[in-house]
């Protein structure tokens, strides 16, 4: 359980897991090269902002916070590849690049499985408030496809607290 590591103990075995033949014992340089390596996995093509002030859009993400999770969502994740571009894959392990992974995955279709889940979670509940069943509904869905990771924070689901003030009237 990683819960129960320390930060120097993860840095080891993301290392170990990620390095061939660099033998350093250099705590800094390991946890520079793991670093380096999250950046890498995490990058996205848009939005990169060296500037933090640079303004972002409403409509953007902001920060870091992701709305899926390649474990979690791996099902729907496979679906998403067969049916949009007819790709296994299980066929593709160890043959597909990660950087053509995640140009395919950043740009699936909106009809697809994973996308119609990333869309459910980010639904702003509060664009329900004259429709308590529809809010309701897309409360429920929230909490049924909710990430794990955020299970614990917000025991009732994303946006919860929106829907109940706007079912009770106290939104703007």
């Amino acid at each position: 359980n990683d819960e129960n590591l320390t930060n120097v103990e993860k840095i080891n075995q993301c290392f170990s897991l990620f390095s061939l033949d660099l033998h350093t014992d250099n705590l800094a340089t390991k946890g520079s090269i793991v670093s380096n390596l999250f950046d890498y996995i995490n990058a996205t093509p848009y939005g990169n902002f060296d500037d933090e002030d640079t303004p972002t859009p409403e409509n953007e993400p902001t920060g870091n916070i992701t709305d899926y999770d390649f474990e979690q969502d791996a099902a729907a994740i496979y679906a998403s590849f067969m049916t949009y571009y007819h790709i296994d894959l299980y066929a593709q392990l160890d043959k597909m690049h990660w950087d053509v992974f995640k140009a395919l995955f950043d740009n699936l279709g909106e009809k697809t499985p994973i996308s119609r889940i990333r869309q459910i979670r980010n639904d702003d509940l509060s664009n329900y408030k004259d429709d308590a069943q529809q809010a309701g509904l897309m409360a429920e869905a929230q909490m049924y496809y909710q990430l794990d990771k955020n299970k614990q924070a917000d025991s009732f689901g994303k946006g919860s607290a929106s829907i109940f003030d706007s079912l009770l009237g106290y939104a703007d």
